[in-house]
């Protein structure tokens, strides 16, 4: 399939590293989320239950964005990146792979939602909050997970390069 696809180990091993690194960021990001909410609430909330209401998207992102980095990495260093490792690149190329990723699932979450409405009023209506939902996850979403995400993009894009130019 790789040959068909005309990927090499190089890029589909980009792929997996940034996919192993996008589920730290969606454990980290929702770790930090959990215990934000304990603050404010107080740990003697009724159950955990109450903390799950309106956190689906942050759940959902675990186990949707790591597949998607996957997917966005492979794609990245197949087009992007030259033949010969380079730490610097890799370091931009991880930064733009976490960037890709999050517009991705955003667009992902933003399709999901607006299934809703075509049964409820046609296409328009779907459309419509479509592209509401998908820039209200893509700035807010990018203004609270960015911080963590493009770091660690970064790092693990460096660090892959670094490894394979000392082999």
């Amino acid at each position: 399939m790789s040959d068909y696809l005309g990927l090499s180990r190089r890029d589909a091993g980009a792929g997996l590293a940034a996919g192993g690194s996008a589920l730290l960021g969606a454990v980290l990001i929702n770790l930090w989320n959990f215990f934000q909410t304990f603050r404010a609430r107080g740990f003697d909330s009724a159950s955990i239950a109450e903390y799950r209401r309106g956190s689906e998207i942050i759940f959902l992102g675990m186990i949707v964005t790591p597949v998607v980095a996957l997917i966005v990495a492979t794609v990245v260093w197949r087009v992007v990146m030259s033949d010969e490792p380079d730490p610097l690149y890799g370091a931009v190329a991880g930064v733009v792979t976490a960037v890709g990723s999050l517009f991705i699932f955003a667009a992902l979450i933003g399709f999901m939602f607006s299934l809703s409405q075509v049964p409820a009023g046609g296409l328009a209506g779907a459309l419509s909050e479509f592209v509401f939902l998908t820039a209200l996850i893509a700035v807010f979403g990018g203004m609270i997970t960015l911080p963590v995400i493009a770091p660690i993009g970064a790092i693990v894009g460096y660090g892959y390069e670094w490894y394979l130019a000392r082999r």
